[in-house]
């Protein structure tokens, strides 16, 4: 309705716009009137608004198959963006981005909100142009255009970077690890988790179900990816998602179900769920403090767990002890056994599922293993709906909440349970305050949560196919291979 109404009173009084090509660094007054700026190629574009300035840099991808014609720009505060995990706004074309105090998690983009949000300032991508706009002349809001092509793809840089990072992280192409390679780094990960960084132990000296995170760590939340490897290289790739792990200031936290693909066809496929568990080991043995699995309902042999009336357990069960052996199924299944159910921080609490559904403290959560009916809850629970009409509902959040000792404010996030057949993220699920559901193993968009000024902010990015490409650089970096 607020656009709408924005769209009325911009018909009314639309100020005439002027189709302007200004020479490099030349800064544009936007004087109560609109002015449309071409552009060719990748060009980048920087507002200044007092003491705020902002930069609209284009986002055409890493993978070249997946640049189009007409690509997308993100909106951002360079001196937050460039120095560590960062808010920002995408802007595609056809669509309007305005500064408004009203939209939701935006505010976290800015250095100073109340110099952006004292503007009415928009800008709306045509595709081949830029139309900027900011009715109140009497504040100054310039824009000038970035000619500096080594800048303009500082972004699309920063991206390579990380990627080939992850492929030396990995040790080589993204590939099924051989069965030796493979068995020698899931028990290097066992070892770890018998002492995993904060988690308390249960009272018979075993790992417990809860990772209590430390406040110096920002989360990096992700929900399903089934099997969707590029998903998880396009989070790793992006923001300063991977510098915050490499210097030690954030956490992967994946809630579960991390294999067993979704798209039809490839149901029965179980290839790309050992590939994606054999990166998360390699993650976790470089980042042992940092990077956390969260068990979901199909990381499990369990015959039981199906999709369209497929038995994927059945599929995964057949598929790791043919191509890895006895010895590495064991060895999987310890790790089922040995990895928690939730993390609860200062910010937000999080597992797979829903709650349990009886009262639930700190140490119930350490020893969870002693309960199966709330192991089963925070794996399999699902949101009341009239699909679920026997589902968690917001008296179970709240209990959870309280048993926990934590303020109604704080979030819970979990997975598991999509909304929608294609949606990706759902804020305040089941119209229950602060319950967000997040799906990250779409084929066009992967959600995640951060945390921006002591806020969890949802970011949601768009899909590339990033796997082959990788795969092809670093092959071609190899000796021999050129």
């Amino acid at each position: 309705m607020k656009q709408s109404l924005w769209k009325n009173i911009r018909g009314y009084f639309r100020p005439e716009c002027e189709t302007i090509i200004p020479a490099p660094s030349r800064k544009l007054r936007l004087s109560g009137k609109e002015i449309r700026i071409p552009f060719k190629g990748y060009q980048a574009f920087r507002v200044e608004m007092g003491k705020q300035v902002l930069t609209l840099y284009p986002d055409p991808g890493v993978a070249e198959n997946e640049r189009k014609a007409q690509y997308d720009f993100i909106l951002f505060d360079p001196d937050r963006y460039f120095t560590g995990i960062a808010h920002w706004q995408r802007l595609s074309p056809g669509e309007t981005l305005s500064i408004d105090r009203h939209t939701e998690y935006q505010e976290y983009v800015f250095s100073s909100p109340r110099e952006a949000f004292r503007r009415h300032f928009s800008v709306t991508h045509e595709g081949n142009a830029l139309i900027f706009r900011d009715p109140i002349a009497e504040l100054g809001t310039y824009v000038s255009v970035i000619d500096d092509t080594q800048e303009v793809l500082r972004i699309t840089a920063r991206r390579t970077s990380a990627l080939l990072r992850v492929a030396e992280i990995f040790g080589g192409p993204l590939e099924s690890l051989t069965p030796g390679n493979a068995i020698t780094t899931l028990k290097q990960v066992n070892e770890l988790l018998k002492s995993e960084a904060w988690r308390r132990k249960d009272d018979f000296g075993n790992p417990g179900g809860c990772v209590e995170l430390p406040d110096h760590l920002t989360p990096i939340l992700v929900g399903d990816l089934h099997a969707r490897l590029d998903n998880l290289l396009k989070i790793l790739s992006e923001n300063a998602f991977l510098e915050g792990l490499e210097n030690g200031t954030a956490a992967l936290i994946i809630l579960g179900d991390a294999v067993h693909p979704e798209e039809l066809g490839e149901l029965e496929s179980m290839g790309s769920s050992l590939l994606m568990m054999d990166l998360i080991f390699k993650l976790k043995l470089r980042f042992p403090e940092q990077v956390f699995y969260i068990i979901g309902n199909h990381d499990s042999f369990s015959h039981d767990i199906m999709k369209q009336g497929i038995p994927q357990g059945l599929h995964w069960d057949k598929q790791v002890t043919e191509s890895r052996g006895l010895e590495y199924r064991a060895e999987l299944e310890l790790f089922y056994r040995q990895s928690p159910l939730a993390v609860v921080s200062q910010d937000f609490i999080a597992c797979h599922a829903g709650p349990p559904r009886k009262k639930i403290s700190m140490d119930t959560l350490a020893n969870i293993r002693q309960f199966p009916e709330f192991v089963h809850d925070m794996t399999w629970s699902r949101l009341k709906s009239p699909r679920f009409p026997a589902g968690y509902t917001r008296s179970d959040v709240s209990r959870f909440r309280k048993g926990l000792e934590t303020g109604s404010e704080i979030p819970f996030i979990v997975g598991h349970y999509p909304c929608t057949r294609d949606g990706t993220l759902w804020l305040d699920a089941g119209k229950i305050t602060q319950h967000h559901i997040i799906i990250s193993a779409r084929l066009d968009r992967v959600a995640l949560f951060t945390r921006i000024d002591g806020v969890m902010v949802p970011q949601i990015y768009p899909a590339e196919q990033l796997r082959a490409w990788l795969n092809d650089q670093v092959r071609g970096l190899l000796p021999g291979q050129q």
